[in-house]
């Protein structure tokens, strides 16, 4: 049974330090007793049992970052204020209230912040690879201009010509008939986070911080088919507006509509390695995302399986005669094996 030693303490601001070399913060109880909080209990069970990650000594897998590595960030960035912001929340303190009288559960709410820091980072660190388009891209968008009745050149001699539009089309697919539509190269590397609409982030938070809540207090009574009690659906919709995944606490309806998402990351994940460059076991997961998918704006996973069922049902061969600009991955591959 994972229950969490309760602790009655009253804090100011200035109460709160932190013990660098155990990673732990130190509080203040009303008795003036110096306590140490365990900040990273749960992101290292998290690491440990849930974080995805394969790791041997062919190959290296890891989302995100290590902990260990996480922590020198944490602790660089001194989130004093807003551990302290978040252990005051009047919110927060009643859903922590309605765990313990409802369901027997003690959470450390130190450790919960800690673990909600560390997946928001893991999130954050996810690339995908933007390829350019296809010939066949290139011909839909050539054939939907539809409004377009000519075209004028503006020769070197300092003379125009003009000509008809159809005929300029008519000579392109004339010149294209018979090449390899799949063709295509990268565009460039980005974060995953830019590309999405904000409802990528809180998929992926939702599921990683049910996971957790769910096998770490695995005592909890649940009601049958229920992954998670509705408290703790409440704390997951406060946690995402916390950590900035939804700019207002979201409800338990929209919860479950992120949580049952078919959305699947993983389905879209190839391996990419850089021979030469790289002289590691390291293997980087970066999400292919054709260019008719990105070219359209903003991806939303809530509406995944329409905007991805070209690319699911396509093999794109990958021109590897130009490698993409690595140097947005350095970060992400000191954060794992750095």
């Amino acid at each position: 049974m994972n229950q969490e030693k309760e602790y009655s303490m009253s804090f100011l601001m200035e109460d709160l330090t932190y013990d660098t070399k155990n990673n732990i913060v130190e509080v203040v109880d009303s008795k003036g007793k110096t306590m140490a909080v365990d900040t990273w209990k749960y992101a290292t069970y998290f690491f440990e049992n849930i974080q995805r990650k394969y790791i041997s000594e062919q190959r290296v897998f890891l989302d995100g970052l290590r902990l260990d590595k996480f922590v020198e960030i944490f602790i660089r960035d001194k989130h004093h204020h807003k551990i302290y912001a978040f252990l005051t929340n009047k919110k927060l303190c009643i859903l922590h209230q309605e765990m313990q009288e409802i369901h027997a559960t003690h959470i450390n709410l130190v450790a919960l912040y800690g673990l909600c820091a560390y997946i928001r980072e893991i999130i954050s660190r996810r690339y995908a690879l933007l390829l350019k388009p296809t010939l066949k891209d290139t011909i839909e968008e050539i054939g939907g201009l539809d409004n377009l009745e000519s075209v004028t050149f503006n020769l070197k001699n300092g003379n125009k010509h003009k000509t008809d539009f159809c005929e300029v089309k008519k000579l392109l697919f004339e010149s294209l008939e018979g090449s390899d539509l799949s063709i295509v190269g990268y565009h460039r590397i980005v974060k995953k986070v830019d590309v999405y609409t904000k409802e990528y982030g809180q998929i992926e938070f939702v599921r990683y911080i049910s996971k957790f809540l769910h096998v770490y207090f695995s005592s909890i009574k649940r009601r049958r088919n229920s992954y998670l009690t509705t408290t703790e659906q409440k704390l997951v919709c406060f946690l995402l507006n916390f950590f900035d995944f939804a700019p207002e606490i979201v409800t338990t309806s929209r919860f479950r509509q992120l949580f049952n998402n078919k959305y699947e990351e993983v389905d879209h994940i190839f391996p990419l390695k850089f021979p030469g460059l790289l002289k590691t076991n390291l293997e980087l997961y970066l999400e292919f995302i054709p260019y008719c998918i990105w070219s359209r704006g903003d991806i939303n996973p809530l509406k995944e399986k329409e905007l991805h069922k070209e690319a699911l049902v396509n093999h794109f061969t990958i021109h590897m005669g130009e490698m993409p600009d690595i140097s947005a991955l350095v970060e992400l591959i000191d954060g794992i094996v750095g």
